[in-house]
């Protein structure tokens, strides 16, 4: 019976609705929680390399070529050497976004950057596959300018993929603010930098040439490769003897060497 309007709702209706509300709450603390696994944001500056002479199919990590399939593709940064996330730095990733400000480079001189930024709110995603060299006898100049981790550099002087950085801020300016926070390397970021139309022209690697689950990857025992966790390939086993192979997971994290395979990858997100 309906009195004055007021509807009689049976037990079972209320449970159900208790029910909805504490998945969505308790779906609102998941997602927070992954968030919360990712790495603090951190200040830092970026440069770009990949379209003059500089390969990123060359990196001291040892990786080799980069394949546009494999998540984050061609999105790459060579991390300076003497900052603090070199160590063990091959293969990881981070998320990055362009601020707009100023800084100083390794000279000292003042570096105006308040509209270097298309939009402070989009990021992106880079793997770790080169070394940004304080000492660089062939290109002291530059190498000092930017790779010696100078005051404006704050916690990493990065020098992203030409691809990643023209997506983040105008390459006219040559060098940006970063921000950036480590996470895994199939995250998608809640925000995505779009890719632009008037890109860069792709460097891509030959037909043929090898994925990642096709090479044997060992690791590099001189001082800077152990120190930033660098490996090299060999064509087979008879080769890898006596030496440490390094599994292609390691390398490419988180199940994004399924890529290699073709086989699908879940994306993590702050969203999911």
């Amino acid at each position: 019976m309906n009195l004055h309007g007021a509807t009689y709702l049976s037990g079972s209706y209320w449970l159900s609705a208790i029910y909805f509300i504490l998945s969505l709450w308790s779906f609102g603390i998941a997602s927070a929680a992954d968030d919360n696994i990712m790495g603090p944001w951190k200040s830092g500056r970026a440069t770009y390399f990949g379209a003059d002479g500089w390969s990123i199919h060359r990196g001291s990590c040892g990786l080799g070529y980069q394949f546009r399939d494999i998540y984050p593709g061609f999105d790459v940064i060579a991390v300076s050497d003497l900052s603090p996330e070199y160590s063990n730095s091959c293969g990881k990733c981070f998320e990055v976004g362009c601020t707009n400000e100023s800084f100083t480079d390794g000279y000292g001189q003042y570096q105006e950057r308040s509209g270097a930024c298309y939009d402070e709110s989009k990021t992106l995603v880079v793997r770790v596959v080169d070394t940004c060299p304080c000492e660089y006898p062939s290109n002291a100049y530059s190498n000092k300018r930017w790779c010696c981790q100078d005051q404006g550099a704050g916690e990493m002087h990065g020098d992203l993929s030409v691809w990643a950085y023209e997506r983040l801020g105008k390459k006219d300016f040559g060098s940006m603010k970063l921000k950036y926070r480590e996470v895994p390397c199939n995250y998608y970021p809640a925000n995505p930098a779009p890719q632009i139309d008037n890109h860069t022209p792709f460097d891509i690697p030959p037909s043929g040439a090898a994925k990642p689950h096709e090479k044997i990857f060992v690791k590099r025992t001189d001082d800077k490769g152990v120190r930033q966790g660098a490996v090299y390939s060999v064509d087979d086993e008879s080769q890898a003897q006596y030496q440490t192979t390094v599994p292609a997971e390691q390398l490419y994290k988180d199940g994004t060497i399924k890529l290699s395979y073709g086989a699908p990858l879940e994306y993590s997100s702050p969203n999911k």
